[in-house]
């Protein structure tokens, strides 16, 4: 073909969109959506509870030799908290952004609330952007706790911010020393940035520097490799959304009217479905770089600054984030349930929750879910709401005591009373074999 016949057929697909199709199961989609980004809240949580822990050891001097306060790695005492905050906030934003359909009190004449477009979309698209871009580069930072490298991707970033800032933003954040060491970048010739006396960067483009992570990492299965392309592939994707690209908005344009699709809890549109599949996929993958990528980038940071004897707690709770994570997406179910009285979920009363590592976790009010997560081993758990007083639920496990009943512990019961109980507990085993 040449030129002008590429030229007509782009022109032609441009401007004549194919029917909207659904090809997937708009409630199954909704389901998985709704344990991943629940899965997604309760890894972040986890990690804001790792992440206060390791800047309190930062702050109380437990740091190797090399980052102590009058040697040349010290500013990294403050920098890694900041890039671990900024991270967090990053993080945040695809939680908002990737949360479950509501579908309450949605009938056919109000359908079209669940419509998505282009505004919907490029929110989606861009916080995944964000939040790959940031957590690549964040890690390639705590890899290397290089000076100059740093030094580079900063003062690069100051130039461009530089460039267009208003009066108050610039003084809110040039100071004396920071003007300066923009002066210092901009005496550098442009060929000079990425290798001076002040900066370096071994690594310009995102998929160096994925390569570099995977590598480092000793992520090097086939498995690791197709993972360490959709990373890539996710880039540039959401890329296509962030810079507006020509087929990104073509898609996500109005296109007429929609078939209406029924659905088990209310009707649904293509569109809908559409955003669902994609929400879900971005969902999967960006959880899967937070445990395998970017977690063990900050164990690798940790190891490197914080004192053996120091870092052991919270190298511990990294592990048990991963698994917490890993074992989310390999089963798309929680690990336990607690039998709880409706009663008391809601209440202003704080919930123990004892975990089968023996932590006893404190399950606040508002009793949010993404709070349903073991600080001591990493477990994940499911709530189950009982309405009066039941005293106990016999399980194939043996009898589980309904948190907020009456009834005693089971170690406290009488023993006749507790050889009733297991009897029962035999009988449903029994049972369970028979059928």
């Amino acid at each position: 073909m040449n030129e002008i016949e590429i030229l007509k057929k782009l022109a032609s697909n441009l401007t004549e969109r194919k029917s909207i199709a659904a090809l997937s199961n708009y409630e199954v989609l909704c389901n998985n959506i709704s344990f991943s980004h629940d899965l997604l809240e309760k890894g972040l949580n986890y990690l804001r509870y790792i992440v206060y822990e390791f800047k309190n050891k930062l702050i109380n001097d437990s740091v190797r030799f090399e980052y102590q306060s009058d040697k040349d790695l010290s500013p990294f005492v403050s920098i890694v908290p900041r890039l671990l905050s900024n991270d967090l906030e990053v993080i945040n934003k695809l939680s908002l952004h990737t949360i479950p359909d509501v579908r309450d009190n949605i009938n056919e004449s109000n359908v079209e609330e669940l419509h998505r477009g282009f505004i919907e979309y490029n929110n989606l698209v861009t916080a995944t952007r964000q939040l790959v871009d940031s957590l690549v580069t964040d890690s390639y930072q705590m890899q290397l706790l290089d000076p100059k490298e740093f030094n580079y991707h900063v003062l690069l970033s100051l130039n461009s911010f530089d460039k267009y800032a208003t009066k108050s933003l610039r003084q809110g954040l040039f100071n004396d020393d920071v003007k300066d060491a923009l002066n210092e970048f901009r005496n550098l010739s442009f060929r000079d940035w990425k290798n001076s006396s002040i900066t370096k960067c071994q690594h310009l483009s995102f998929a160096n520097k994925v390569d570099f992570l995977f590598s480092e990492l000793n992520r090097n299965t086939p498995e690791d490799d197709f993972f360490r392309e959709e990373i890539k592939n996710l880039f540039k994707f959401s890329s296509e959304f962030t810079h507006i690209g020509y087929i990104s908005t073509f898609f996500t344009s109005e296109s007429g009217s929609q078939p209406i699709f029924g659905g088990d809890k209310s009707p649904y549109l293509p569109s809908t479905e559409n955003f669902s599949e994609l929400k879900y996929q971005i969902l999967e993958t960006c959880i899967n770089f937070i445990f395998k990528i970017y977690v063990p980038s900050i164990k690798f940071c940790v190891d490197k600054m914080v004192l053996e004897n120091e870092s052991k707690s919270i190298v511990e709770c990294l592990d048990n984030l991963i698994k917490m994570l890993d074992y989310g997406i390999k089963t798309r179910n929680n690990n336990y349930y607690f039998f709880v009285c409706s009663s008391l979920i809601g209440s202003d009363n704080t919930i123990e929750l004892p975990c089968i590592c023996g932590h006893i976790n404190k399950w606040k009010p508002p009793h949010d879910n993404s709070d349903l997560f073991c600080i001591g081993c990493g477990s994940s758990y499911n709530i189950m709401a009982m309405d009066g007083d039941p005293g106990y639920i016999i399980t194939s496990n043996g009898p589980a005591r309904v948190i907020g009943s009456s009834a005693p512990d089971f170690k406290d019961l009488p023993f006749s009373k507790q050889q009733e109980l297991m009897q029962k507990v035999a009988e449903l085993k029994k049972s369970s074999k028979d059928n």
